[in-house]
């Protein structure tokens, strides 16, 4: 039996619980049937008892309304006896339709149809009115759903009491006789409802009168009287009040169509309908409540009951059922299960705790089942081995038969594969079997070769027959080559041997070897020609193996190395000498290290005195093993001497240059040192122009030689570039103060457009970029008559750390002809190179144009075209220099004029604000920093009067304020950040060099006497004491003795030149303590290096202009407290002669040899009070020629001096006597 099936008497088991519990089921859901019809019976009798109770309410409520009105009657037969006061009918209102009037002290309302009249004022009205306002204010008390109280007559007369005064609709309805009801149905009659906006009113009226249609209304608000009857009952339908005209004037109105078909069935199956008889009453109650709203209560009362009944049954046979399973269903089901499967049971069933009463008979079974299972066992484990034996002896038979026609199917299939020709022969020569290459060699079907000999086959090929017969013989594998055809072939004859040593056949196999045997000629004929070419080449060439040993040497290289011809040198280190071969041994070796192709290496030999050039090479095998070096030899001898002239030629011309350029300077610079001296005085304007000629073709010359210098740098590659952060607002600034002149002196307007881009510290050389640029635009000024030049520089591509940058020069002038572009950039050429050009020039502008830039990694090209103008344009790639760090002074703010990005660098840095926002933001621009770009500088006058600084382009009206900082219109973006960057340095006043060098003593040594004469004049005219020397050669001794604040020291002089001077006066003075500057004509690289290194502080370059040269000195000079004070202060001290030069210096010998007998008596010094005399005296007398520095040394010491008796400290004392020496010294070099 199947486990998975079910005991099948269990299952009418199930299906006779199933059956029990659903008679249950049934039988509780028609008693819960039964139980709702009883619920709602009772429930109507209910609904119909409340229904009793509100309709007895109402009447109640109606019958008192009725008892109130009665009682107004009575009160209206008895009216009180008054007499009514005039001011009561006083300001009644007129209306077109009536009048109305409002008695005072809520004494209630008159209103009536038409126009006032006499009537009105009658006495018995107005005592019947005052009779009515008390019962009228009790009905109002009495009644909660009353709203009014009226009194009407039949003439429209009416007077009305009512709750709230507020509404005039009420009173037009009123008159109008919407309220008045139908007394024709009785003597107390409700009338018809009254709506008006949202409120509906009906009034119950009662006539007083039947001769007329006096009457009494109580007006009731139908909304008043719906909540009173909600709050009286508990009725949860509908319920609507009627008039005895069966008109609705309160409640809700509902379907009567199926009131009446509640009498033939249950009462309540359409919903409730309760109504009562009309005309009984003058308001009549109907109620009416659906059936769902009926019965909802009751259904989920019901459903509740239900529900516990139902789950009372389930849960109780359900209890049933769990226990009869437990008790005797699942044991009995396990127990068949077991007996059905013997003892295959699945693993639930054997893992299923047996009852302890069902035990015994489980225990019998199991000895059943296990006897049996063990029997079965063993017969089933005795069947598979005998299986297994079978199977393995088929298998093995299998296997041993496949495998033999797997290796005959292998052997053939390799044989055919292989296009070796093979075939093998039984040992009386006949055919064994063969491969496919074998049968297409011979011609013949496999299938017809096996069992005959070759002769029976063909009567050729008698080799094989040959070589078979002579293995036969010799017993051992016979080879040889012959030739069938075209082809060569390798055959191979092996014998075939049995176990034991006895020959049994033969193998033979032959191998095409037609393409190798071609190949071997090839290679031998190669290696022929190659041996040959070697063997005659011009060069020497060796073929060396790793280990040093020679492998193939040609006649060259024996010749080159001196080796006899038939001689066999097999080492490669004896062909050299031990130095050249030390080093072709670390050459090889690292070529074998480092893995290069190629490596060039130069020996010598000394006896020969010849050069020679190895050319090493290593080979490398497949694998990537070195296999041996090849060692091209070639003569360089003739190649170096040629090398070496040049570089004598080169070195005596870099020599010339240097030297002419020395003694051309020199004349250069007295000719504009004396131009400069002489323009001072007084001159005729004839004089001063010739004298402006003179200085212009002195500059000019000046400009040819440098010129000269720096295309000879170039030339011999000399050039280098000098790294260094410079300020792009600065460089073109610089550019454009130099070329606008030269513009405004021949009418050309200059147009410069620098993109904002550009970042404002760049990292290059200034320097070159400058003069490129000067040298582009001075030509271009020079080849255009009218019209304009201009510089464009954009950016063409931005990175984070470099841009490229697009200079572009370009001008209107005579342009150049296609002819004439190619040999532009050539040395000493020019576009016109007529006898009658116009322009005048060396021709080297453009040739050093062309090499700065290409040092400096671009390439510059021109377009042309004649009689319109020129364009020359380059690109750099600039590194972008390192922005110093902005701190924040206060906000910054940059104003434009469309939402347009302003450049990265500033990005950062300033908030950008819109022009038309300024007005809104001038709190926020209040003592902050405004940049206002040149298109957003027309901004109304006092916009920007708050602000601490306002950074904006050239413009006239603004740069007279103090706030305002007028930046270059061009530059304007960089001009502004390097302002915002440096803006400390900015706001303080830098004295010029000229003025912090006035006063200072300054010793000049130069041979040329000219030259001498022209800076020491100089120097005086900017108040610089000077002292001049034509030699060197006591240099040190003048030095200690003078002290003086800085030496310019001309380099090339005769005996001792300024390098050996400078060296002497630093064994004395340190570089701190006194600078040197060097005059030199040769600004070379080479010679500022040596001027630093044997202790020069800085160098001028003549000719030396004034400006440059106090500049100098400022930088260097040592400030301290002696030397900001004038040594002689010529001027003065002329004055004081009289402007007489010769009383001067005769006053000024005089004066020396004072200072000689002071130096005595400071000597002999010991006394405070001869200090103070002495002192005093060299004060006055230094004073009186002007030697400020001595007079204030001795001012120095008087002081002092006064508060001591005895001098024990000579310091001051040492200070005195320096200065006097210095002034001794002074007096007597000027002479």
């Amino acid at each position: 039996m199947d486990a998975t099936k079910e005991f099948l008497p269990l299952r009418s088991y199930r299906k006779g619980i199933l059956v029990a519990v659903v008679i249950p089921i049934l039988l509780v859901l028609i008693l819960a049937y039964h139980l709702y019809q009883i619920k709602l019976e009772r429930q109507y009798k209910v609904r119909f008892g409340q229904y009793e109770y509100v309709s007895q309410q109402l009447k109640q409520e109606f019958y008192a309304a009725h008892v109130v009105l009665d009682s107004i009657a009575v009160n209206l037969a008895q009216p009180i006896s008054f007499q009514k006061p005039p001011e009561w009918l006083e300001d009644i209102e007129q209306h077109p339709e009536h009048y109305y009037h409002a008695l005072p002290n809520s004494g209630g309302e008159i209103v009536g149809r038409g126009q006032v009249n006499e009537a009105l004022f009658a006495t018995k009205r107005w005592q019947t009115v005052l009779s009515l306002n008390t019962a009228f204010d009790a009905a109002l008390a009495l009644q909660g759903g009353l709203y009014a109280v009226a009194y009407i007559e039949d003439d429209g007369f009416a007077f009305i009491k009512r709750r709230e005064a507020t509404s005039s609709h009420f009173i037009t309805q009123l008159v109008r006789g919407k309220f008045q009801p139908d007394f024709s149905l009785g003597n107390i009659v409700v009338g018809s409802p009254v709506k008006f906006f949202d409120r509906q009113m009906f009034a119950l009226g009662k006539k007083l009168s039947t001769v007329d249609n006096t009457h009494i209304l109580m007006i009731y608000d139908s909304h008043i009287i719906d909540r009173w009857l909600q709050n009286i009952g508990s009725l949860d339908g509908t319920m609507e009040f009627k008039n005895q005209s069966n008109e609705i004037i309160a409640g809700e109105r509902f379907d009567y169509e199926h009131a009446g078909l509640a009498k033939s069935a249950a009462p309540w199956q359409y919903g409730l309908h309760f109504i009562a008889e009309p005309a009984k009453e003058p308001i009549s109650l109907n109620y009416h409540e659906s059936y769902a709203q009926f019965a909802a209560p009751l259904q989920r009362e019901i459903l509740l009951e239900l529900s516990l009944l139902l789950f009372f049954i389930l849960f109780t046979f359900t209890t049933i059922v769990w226990l009869s399973r437990q008790i005797f269903v699942r044991p009995l089901t396990h127990f068949v299960n077991y007996l059905s499967l013997q003892g295959h049971s699945p693993e639930t069933t054997l893992n299923y705790p047996i009852p302890s009463e069902w035990q015994p008979w489980f225990a019998q079974i199991k000895q059943v089942v296990e006897q049996k299972s063990r029997l079965m066992h063993t017969l089933k484990q005795h069947n598979q081995e005998l299986d297994d034996e079978i199977k393995r002896k088929q298998q093995a038979l299998k296997q041993s038969f496949e495998a033999k026609e797997r290796q005959a199917a292998l052997l053939n299939a390799v044989l055919d594969s292989v296009p070796d020709i093979i075939y093998f022969k039984n040992i009386d020569g006949s055919f064994i079997g063969c491969n496919r290459a074998f049968e297409e060699f011979m011609g013949v079907d496999k299938s017809l070769l096996v069992a005959k000999t070759q002769r029976e086959i063909t009567s050729g090929l008698t080799i094989l027959l040959e070589q078979e017969a002579l293995m036969e013989h010799s017993q051992e594998q016979v080879s040889t080559n012959f030739v069938l055809g075209k082809n060569t072939y390798f055959l191979t004859i092996t014998p075939l041997k049995s176990d034991t040593g006895k020959l049994i056949g033969c193998l033979g196999v032959a191998r095409d070897i037609t393409a190798a045997q071609e190949a071997y000629n090839a290679l031998r004929d190669s290696e022929e020609n190659f041996r040959a070419a070697t063997e005659f080449a011009p060069n020497g060439v060796i073929l060396s193996a790793i280990d040093g040993k020679i492998l193939e040497m040609n006649k060259a290289a024996k010749r080159f190395l001196s080796l006899d011809k038939n001689t066999g040198e097999k080492q490669l280190e004896r062909l050299f000498d031990e130095q050249n071969w030390q080093s072709l041994q670390s050459v090889l070796a690292g070529l074998l290290k480092q893995q290069k192709k190629v490596v060039e290496h130069t020996v010598s030999q000394a006896g020969k005195h010849r050069w020679l050039q190895l050319s090493i090479s290593l080979v490398w095998d497949k694998d990537k093993r070195p296999k041996y070096y090849v060692i091209h030899i070639q003569n360089i001898t003739g190649l170096l001497l040629a090398k070496q002239d040049a570089e004598r030629a080169t070195l005596a011309k870099s020599r010339f240059i240097a030297n002419i350029s020395h003694e051309i300077r020199t004349p250069i610079n007295a000719i504009l040192g004396l131009a400069d001296m002489i323009n001072s005085e007084s001159l005729t304007r004839l004089q001063s122009k010739k004298l402006q000629q003179l200085s212009g073709a002195a500059n000019e010359l000046l400009a040819m030689l440098n010129s000269i210098l720096e295309f000879a740098k170039v030339e011999s590659h000399q050039g280098t570039i000098q790294y260094e952060t410079f300020q792009a607002c600065q460089a073109f600034t610089a550019i454009e103060s130099l070329i606008k002149p030269l513009c405004v002196q021949k009418g050309l307007s200059f147009e410069l457009q620098i993109d904002a881009l550009v970042w404002p510290y760049l990292y290059s050389d200034e320097d070159k970029i400058k003069q490129i640029l000067v040298n582009l635009l001075s030509n271009a000024v020079k080849y255009t008559n009218q019209g304009q030049i201009g510089l464009k520089v954009d950016v063409t591509a931005d990175t984070t750390a470099k841009q490229t940058i697009k200079f572009a020069v370009w001008d209107t002038g005579v342009g150049i002809k296609a002819q004439q572009v190619e040999h532009l950039f050539d040395a000493f050429t020019q576009g016109d190179e007529s006898f009658t050009r116009r322009h005048e020039g060396i021709g080297l502008g453009l040739a050093i144009v062309k090499q700065e830039v290409a040092l400096l990694g671009g390439n510059i090209t021109v377009d042309s075209t004649p009689n319109q103008g020129s364009c020359f344009f380059f690109e750099l790639v600039v590194d972008k220099g390192a922005c110093p760090i902005v701190e924040s002074h206060k906000a910054v703010y940059c104003l434009v004029d469309t939402q347009e990005q302003l450049p990265s660098y500033l990005a950062g840095l300033a908030t950008p604000i819109l022009l038309d926002q300024v007005s809104q933001s001038a709190e926020d621009l209040e003592q902050s920093i405004v940049v206002v770009p040149p298109h957003c500088a027309n901004l109304p006058a006092g916009v920007l009067a708050s602000t601490k600084a306002v950074i904006l382009h050239c413009d006239e009206q603004l740069t007279e304020q103090n706030n305002h900082i007028a930046l270059n219109q061009h530059v304007f973006y960089q001009s502004a950040y390097t302002w915002l960057a440096e803006f400390a340095h900015m706001t303080q006043t830098v004295d010029s060099g000229c003025m912090q060098v006035a006063g200072a003593l300054c010793l000049v040594v130069d041979d040329n006497s000219l030259n001498l004469d022209i800076t020491e004049n100089m120097l005086k005219k900017n108040g610089i004491s000077t002292v001049a020397l034509q030699s060197a050669e006591k240099i040190q001794e003048i030095v200690q003795t003078l002290s003086p604040d800085a030496i310019l020291m001309d380099i090339h002089m005769p005996k001792v030149d300024g390098y050996q001077a400078t060296q002497q006066i630093r064994k004395i003075c340190s570089a701190a303590e006194l600078p040197i500057i060097a005059l030199t004509a040769n600004a070379s690289k080479e010679e500022r290096a040596k001027a630093a290194k044997v202790g020069m502080n800085d160098y001028l370059v003549k000719p030396i202009s004034s400006a440059q040269a106090c500049k100098t000195l400022a930088s260097n000079i040592v400030k301290s407290e002696l030397t900001t004070e004038a040594f002689f202060d010529y001027e003065f001290a002329l004055s004081q002669m009289m402007q007489n030069e010769t009383f001067l210096q005769t006053m000024l010998d005089k004066f020396a040899k004072l200072c000689h007998d002071y130096l005595e008596q400071v000597s002999q010094l010991e006394q405070g009070s001869a200090l103070f005399e002495l002192a005093h005296g060299i004060k006055g007398a230094a004073a009186g020629l002007g030697f400020k520095r001595l007079a204030k040394v001795a001012k120095d010491l008087e002081t002092q001096s006064k508060k001591i008796t005895t001098i024990t400290n000579r310091t001051d004392l040492d200070k005195l006597t320096t200065a006097l020496s210095q002034v001794i010294c002074f007096i007597e070099l000027r002479r």
